[in-house]
């Protein structure tokens, strides 16, 4: 929705999957014809939107620069080893783009790693996006589910890890059992990161300038759309006169069976969190 604005340049899919050749491309006019190219691919693969959900996939389509890091053997998130790469990609995002727009990224992973970030690019600002635990945890099961169950064209195009995964039949099987169980024992290892994450943000969010960020419920952002976007918007002094009411499409959350059992140990677990936000079971 921020990126809708037109405030910002961005990371997409097309950036992602010709990482290498975005210099070259951009000086020899081939950015149309690659992006049409990958459009066509998309279209004879079937691939009109994300498996997991229904948000629409293009050569435009927004992405995370985690797998810019990933598929280069790096960490998906920014350190002082993957720093040098990742100036590199804001630098060629920011010069392919001819303009002097903010540059707009997304990347779970660096959410608990934000005095990192700070310290080694003095002037970021940070959108925080809290949802409820239980929500967060249950979409992030169903996500692992729904890719096991069946080959996800999409995300084989710029994950060499999950094309691997495929090509191991042992290891697909063990990833299975692992995620997809009746009841999964990775729930307990995303429970753990969860822990970990939130953990993170209330102990170091003090150490932040209010200045530099704004926090956003999830619920939110569901509910009051335009509210919330020109709030963000307001703490970055850019505007837009967009109307976001049709982004939101609403639908029955279900959560998962393990972590309706779960829910209680969740909630001890991450209990500061959950009272932080006003959050329930």
């Amino acid at each position: 929705m921020l990126n809708e604005t037109g405030n910002f340049n961005f990371l997409n899919l097309y950036h992602v999957l010709n990482f290498d050749r975005l210099i070259y491309n951009h000086i020899n006019n081939l950015e149309l014809k690659e992006k049409e190219e990958l459009n066509n691919l998309l279209k004879e693969k079937g691939i009109v939107t994300r498996k997991t959900d229904n948000v629409e996939v293009s050569s435009d389509y927004e992405h995370e620069y985690a797998y810019i890091f990933s598929e280069r053997n790096f960490s998906s998130k920014i350190n002082n080893i993957s720093k040098e790469l990742f100036d590199i990609l804001c630098k060629k995002i920011q010069y392919i783009s001819e303009n002097d727009k903010p540059l707009l990224l997304k990347n779970p992973h660096d959410y608990p790693n934000f005095l990192l970030i700070k310290k080694i690019y003095p002037n970021a600002k940070f959108v925080f996006i809290h949802r409820n635990p239980l929500e967060v945890i249950s979409s992030i099961m169903r996500l692992w589910k729904t890719r096991l169950k069946s080959r996800d064209e999409f995300f084989i195009l710029y994950s060499k890890e999950y094309d691997k995964l495929y090509k191991n039949p042992l290891l697909l099987f063990a990833s299975k059992m692992y995620y997809t169980s009746k009841f999964p024992p990775g729930i307990f290892e995303v429970i753990w990161h969860s822990k970990k994450a939130t953990n993170y943000y209330l102990k170091n969010i003090k150490n932040l300038s209010k200045e530099d960020y704004i926090s956003i419920k999830y619920g939110d952002l569901c509910e009051k759309p335009d509210e919330i976007i020109k709030a963000i918007l307001d703490f970055l002094d850019l505007k837009t006169d967009m109307n976001f009411s049709r982004y939101i499409k609403p639908r029955k959350l279900q959560l998962l069976p393990e972590v309706i059992f779960l829910k209680k140990l969740i909630f001890k677990t991450m209990k500061p969190y959950f009272e932080f936000f006003g959050y329930s079971i």
